[in-house]
């Protein structure tokens, strides 16, 4: 029984220029209409998940920050630990210092994670963050930013959260993502499905890659999947 789809947005159901895939949007939508919930899991922040929530027509949970912000069911939770989120604020002040990175957004937009231009390796960052003993922080690199966060916070903790929130087992989810931040989601589902260009973590963590990439694979899932509910 499938009883919520959630779906990452980059390369997801989106090319690499970020534009939407409409077949894939159409038959979440169709889910919806049967019945079952479609919501957004990704890196971006709330605010930018809940417009293209709204600009999509998906009326399901919101997963933003990569699992650090949930909304679900008419509440809003942030889920990484107030007091270690300056952490995060460290990293990213020693970063700038030291590698002259820069915020993707301005300040205050993100409540448990920062968001970095990809303009030096990620193995270089890093390492920074290890020679200064900050262990704890995370970098996530998605392909188009990299992301500072505490290990604890991942999409598959947001996802759990959202199914206490709305009443459902994790085993009824479906999740779709392509990327190692997607990893930890995908798990957590019953069924993580990743598209074809997903990242070897993704694919290692999915119970199904897709043979198309993007948007094209998942809708091609999506249209066997509505056969099947």
């Amino acid at each position: 029984m499938v009883s919520l789809v959630i779906t990452d947005l980059d390369g997801t159901i989106t090319g690499r220029d970020r534009a939407v895939h409409l077949k894939s949007v159409r038959y979440l939508r169709a889910l919806q209409r049967r019945g079952i919930p479609v919501g957004i899991a990704t890196g971006n922040t709330l605010y930018y998940t809940r417009s293209a929530a709204t600009l999509l027509g998906l009326e399901g949970p919101l997963i933003a920050e990569n699992g650090g912000v949930v909304e679900a069911n008419g509440r809003r939770e942030v889920l990484a630990d107030e007091d270690r989120i300056d952490l995060v604020r460290r990293a990213y002040r020693i970063l700038r210092e030291e590698l002259n990175v820069r915020r993707t957004e301005p300040p205050g937009l993100r409540r448990t994670e920062v968001a970095i231009h990809r303009d030096v390796p990620v193995e270089r960052v890093r390492e920074v963050l290890r020679e200064h003993g900050l262990e704890e922080v995370e970098v996530v690199d998605t392909g188009f930013a990299y992301h500072l966060k505490l290990r604890d916070v991942d999409k598959g903790r947001g996802l759990r959260r959202a199914c206490e929130l709305m009443g459902v087992d994790p085993e009824d989810v479906v999740a779709l993502g392509d990327g190692d931040n997607d990893a930890p989601m995908l798990r957590a589902a019953g069924l993580g499905v990743a598209p074809a260009n997903a990242s070897r973590r993704a694919r290692e963590a999915a119970d199904v890659v897709l043979d198309a990439e993007d948007g094209e694979g998942v809708a091609e899932f999506l249209r066997s999947l509505l056969r099947e509910v």
